[in-house]
């Protein structure tokens, strides 16, 4: 996997492919590792293959803090600044930085270069109505035949906007959003809540095989890249509970733009790659990585090492 190290920040862009247009999010705070860069990256890989586009993933991290995490931003963006107006790149925002953050930065990179650009338009948002429309396409095919009546559990920290966003549209489409499981000093019981369903997502490897071994749901919907370990899906397969790859249910924010630029909306696409793997003896995940798999030998010559999972 190439890595480009930066020259004036203490800061990289990871790539699955060299040379080849690639899109993935950006974290900064007191050091972020380059390993878990690298399974973020493979995430967005998958995630572009699983839906047909020919684009690569990448993910960047910012190691800085306080006063020096604008200036950091500003100098980051500069050195990137002809990738990403030219498309070669694309960025997300993610741990530690917010859109409007993250757009300022270019600006003043651009200003501070006196270079004009105008080679392509920039989107820089959040795109949290993106990722809720793709998390609920996965629920509504998972719990097969839509939400209506059943009790949907969503992990994570209440006050998050995505947690909130997720919330409401569970209680929209008709389903009850269960208040999770919680003890005092036990923050693992949240596994046990009993429902139909639970979204994850509140950081890689939330969900290890311990915490596997306690879900009472018939399914699991990641929102956010890289919820699960190795070891928990071996457990939800061996427990015969579904498990929505995270490169299909959370992958709106980085595919959305993409797919309608052929005329294809998000939910529909989820919908119908999901259904397209149903019935085969893989379990889902494997079944979902093989089309991502058969899509990339379609224009790589080499398959990437290792699938998207948290270690």
């Amino acid at each position: 996997m190439p890595v480009q190290k930066l020259q004036t920040v203490d800061g990289f862009v990871v790539r699955d492919f060299a040379d080849t247009p690639s899109s993935g999010i950006i974290r900064r705070g007191r050091k972020i590792l380059q390993r878990s860069a690298t399974d973020l990256a493979r995430s967005a890989t998958y995630a572009f293959a699983f839906h047909g586009i020919e684009r690569g993933g990448a993910s960047g991290g910012l190691d800085a803090e306080g006063d020096e995490e604008g200036p950091a931003l500003i100098a980051l963006m500069g050195e990137l600044r002809d990738d990403l107006i030219g498309g070669q790149l694309e960025l997300l925002p993610a741990k530690g930085i917010d859109g409007d953050e993250l757009a300022a930065a270019l600006d003043a990179a651009i200003e501070t270069s006196g270079r004009a650009t105008d080679t392509v338009e920039l989107d820089f948002g959040d795109r949290a109505d993106v990722l809720t429309a793709g998390v609920m396409a996965a629920t509504s095919w998972a719990l097969d035949g839509g939400l209506d009546g059943r009790r949907i559990v969503v992990e994570g920290d209440p006050d998050d906007p995505i947690h909130q966003a997720l919330t409401e549209a569970v209680t929209a489409a008709g389903a009850t959003a269960v208040e999770p499981k919680t003890a005092e000093g036990k923050p693992w019981m949240i596994w046990s809540t009993e429902a139909d369903l639970m979204l994850v997502g509140s950081r890689p490897g939330a969900m290890n095989h311990q915490g596997a071994e306690l879900l009472d749901v018939a399914a699991v919907v990641p929102w956010a890249p890289l919820p699960i370990t190795t070891k928990a899906l071996a457990v939800m397969i061996g427990r015969n509970i579904t498990y929505v790859p995270d490169f299909v249910s959370a992958s709106g924010p980085l595919v959305a733009h993409h797919l309608e630029r052929s005329g294809t909306q998000l939910d529909s696409a989820v919908h119908e790659g999901l259904s397209s793997l149903d019935g085969g003896d893989d379990p889902l995940f494997m079944a979902a990585c093989h089309r991502a798999e058969a899509f990339l030998a379609t224009w790589q010559d080499k398959l990437p090492f290792g699938r998207p999972l948290a270690g």
